[in-house]
């Protein structure tokens, strides 16, 4: 069974993954930068609401572009989270 895996299966969570004590830095700093590029896509979306309510289209534009650019650093944040994740699962592979 791999670090990355408890009694009751693979963990899911961010929160579990980052809260455990087998997360090395270079793993702990994608969950940080990954928790923090979700929250600030969350926001963004408020803020484009905001700025139209408000009548401010080149601000909410502003704030859709933001959103969507966060959205790609999300995706390569998963990506390196994957492998990652799965560098640790495939070197503890075959370990009894």
């Amino acid at each position: 069974m791999s670090k990355w895996q408890s009694e009751h299966g693979v963990r899911t969570s961010l929160r579990e993954l980052r809260d455990s004590q087998d997360a090395d830095q270079t793993l702990q700093n994608l969950l940080r930068a990954l928790t923090l590029n979700l929250e600030l896509r969350a926001r963004y979306r408020v803020f484009e609401f905001e700025a139209a309510q408000d009548g401010h289209e080149e601000t909410a534009r502003l704030f859709r572009e933001l959103r969507e650019s966060a959205g790609d650093q999300i995706a390569g944040l998963m990506s390196g989270l994957r492998e990652r994740l799965g560098q640790d699962m495939t070197s503890t592979e075959g370990i009894a």
